[in-house]
């Protein structure tokens, strides 16, 4: 509830350059680009043409609040704006040294994802989590990855670890490509 608030309030105080900045990254991150990329010029057009006439920079800024509210509504993550997630191969325990760290990601049969990150190992974080799991349990199948991250300038970067299988990270590529903005919602909360 509160973030929801705080996503109204910054969109509401924010230029309106700075709104649709964020809000062409949204939609190219999400691969909405094709369907949108004409508004979006439109918008960008109106705000150089009309950039000293206030009541036009209204109308657009509303314009744009509305359709990322409609975003939302649908179901989108509009942090995509500002965050991403990107798959980068495997690393070995030396990725530590160019700061990652260590995540054991579970997504339910229903979308649901869990996770847990630390500086334990795989193993230890895997028994934490199951304990976890155990207490409040996922529905349906549950697919377990065991990951490094970093976040890096608005980037979640993930690899996959030595435990973890290719043919689990090949479904984890196709999970990310269909599902980004559930998983940017999630692991947004990564440092």
């Amino acid at each position: 509830m509160f973030d929801r608030f705080r996503t109204r309030m910054g969109e509401r105080f924010a230029d309106v350059w700075v709104l649709l900045s964020d809000t062409d990254r949204f939609v190219s991150r999400a691969g909405l680009l094709g369907k949108y990329e004409s508004q979006l010029k439109l918008w960008r057009s109106n705000l150089l043409r009309f950039k000293n006439v206030g009541d036009n920079v209204k109308r657009i800024r509303k314009e744009i609040v509305n359709f990322r509210r409609e975003r939302r509504v649908e179901g989108w993550e509009l942090k995509l704006g500002w965050l991403d997630v990107q798959l980068k191969g495997f690393r070995s325990d030396d990725a530590m040294a160019v700061g990652f760290r260590r995540l054991v990601l579970v997504i339910g049969g229903e979308g649901e994802i869990r996770f847990i990150a630390g500086s334990g190992n795989h193993i230890e974080l895997d028994n934490e989590l199951n304990f976890k799991l155990s207490q409040s349990p996922l529905a349906g199948s549950v697919k377990k990855h065991y990951l490094w991250y970093r976040r890096i300038e608005g980037v979640i970067e993930l690899a996959g670890a030595d435990s973890e299988l290719k043919e689990s990270f090949e479904q984890l590529k196709v999970y990310i490509g269909e599902n980004k903005s559930s998983l940017v919602k999630v692991l947004h909360r990564l440092s």
